[in-house]
């Protein structure tokens, strides 16, 4: 957790520059890249980077990462010739300006590729528990991000955001195989025969997973697309201040932890052993950020976005103050919903993520709504999914305690 507070800690810390030298337009089309990158990212590897953990034998995670790899590879590769061929027709369609058609289409394939692979070799480090190397990786990425950005932004580059993510993506994934390597993994042990049985194996992720994730990740990325279509890229720069201030707990916090949880809850369950004391302390220091988080928005949010980010950045300070409820209740999902792979509940997770993705969709077929009104109904929605989460967690959590139960009383 220390090494992912501070590598966010080098993204946040720069904001305050960043956001004086690019305009809200310019941090808006970012949000869209960033948000066209993460959806491809959930279906690159067809969901068996879900698996690398799982596997007894490391000879066969090795194989998940490699075929993980080469899917993303493909998959990538076939989405960059379609952006060659009707690449301006989406431009048109998503009311992007053609000035950052290079950044936003052309680099995304490359984009998704990168976020994709250092996901793969970094769930091998998570097996291996190498969790110094998984900060040590996140320090490095965001250092060079964030560098890169700064220059971009002297010289004034409005595709400074955007190269300065490609940038720091390259140095991640060149970090993190070589702290691979260091800790096993070879390309070595490469079997075709294992990897088709492999495929065969965790065939379950791709078939109940990847829809549902692909619609779960669509419903939380594609705000900022359709905000930027049906209102502007302005409101989806502010938009995007609001979100990434908001979301620092889920950064800071809910990534690492979900990471730690998922090898432990993943290993206990495997034994039959009981996981309540890995989840009881973890929602306890959860349930404080979260009520902390909330108070400080409702009563300082808009002065200290108008300190911290110039006046003109105040609108973001009342977004905020409407979406808050949403991402507590967020932060407090994705800290947990490992839960749902670690206890092979993949379907249950996937008529979840349905659920959620036909509540958002439904939400953006509404017309007419003025921004601020969008926002809070927007925030219902949000809140009353991920309440529906929370409820299918403690369900599961308890009948597998309960079965535990049982089986101690036969003996």
């Amino acid at each position: 957790i220390s090494g992912t507070v501070l590598a966010q800690a080098i993204s946040l810390i720069l904001q305050p520059f960043l956001r004086r030298h690019f305009s809200p337009e310019v941090f808006g089309t970012f949000s869209v890249y960033l948000s066209f990158v993460g959806i491809i990212l959930i279906i690159a590897s067809f969901k068996y980077d879900d698996a690398i953990v799982l596997p007894r034998r490391d000879k066969d995670s090795a194989n998940l990462l490699i075929l993980s790899v080469f899917v993303s590879f493909v998959f990538n590769l076939m989405l960059f010739v379609v952006i060659l061929v009707w690449g301006r027709q989406f431009l048109r369609i998503l009311n992007i300006s053609e000035n950052f058609s290079v950044s936003i289409l052309y680099l995304i394939p490359f984009s998704a590729f990168l976020y994709s692979s250092f996901q793969n070799f970094n769930y091998w480090l998570i097996r291996k528990k190498k969790y110094l190397a998984v900060s040590t990786n996140k320090l490095t990425r965001r250092g060079v991000e964030g560098g890169a950005q700064i220059l971009f932004a002297i010289f004034k580059n409005t595709r400074g955001l955007i190269l300065g993510d490609v940038i720091g993506q390259i140095s991640n994934n060149i970090a993190v195989v070589c702290q691979s390597y260091k800790n096993g993994f070879s390309f070595k042990d490469y079997s075709f025969q294992r990897v088709c049985y492999l495929l065969r194996k965790y065939s379950e992720f791709p078939k109940y997973n990847l829809i549902p994730a692909f619609m779960s990740a669509c419903s939380y990325l594609l705000p900022p697309i359709f905000i930027n279509k049906y209102y502007s890229s302005v409101n989806a720069g502010y938009f995007d201040l609001s979100k990434l201030l908001l979301s620092i707990p889920l950064a800071l916090v809910a990534t690492a932890i979900s990471n730690v949880l998922l090898q432990r809850i993943s290993e206990k369950f495997r034994q039959g052993k009981s996981i309540m004391a890995d989840i009881r302390p973890v929602l306890f220091i959860i349930l404080i950020i979260v009520f902390f988080e909330v108070l400080i928005i409702m009563l300082y949010g808009v002065n200290l976005f108008k300190f911290a980010f110039g006046k003109e950045w105040g609108f973001s300070g009342e977004i905020s103050r409407i979406l808050v409820w949403s991402f507590a209740l967020n932060f407090i999902v994705s800290s947990f919903s490992v839960i749902f792979i670690a206890m092979k509940k993949i379907k249950a997770y996937s008529l979840w993520q349905f659920f959620y993705f036909c509540a958002i969709v439904a939400l953006f077929m509404v017309k007419g709504l003025t921004f601020v009104n969008f926002l809070k109904i927007y925030m219902f929605v949000e809140v009353l999914c991920y309440l529906a989460a929370v409820i299918i967690m403690i369900l599961i959590v308890r009948k597998y305690e309960s079965s535990l139960k049982g089986q101690y009383n036969l003996m």
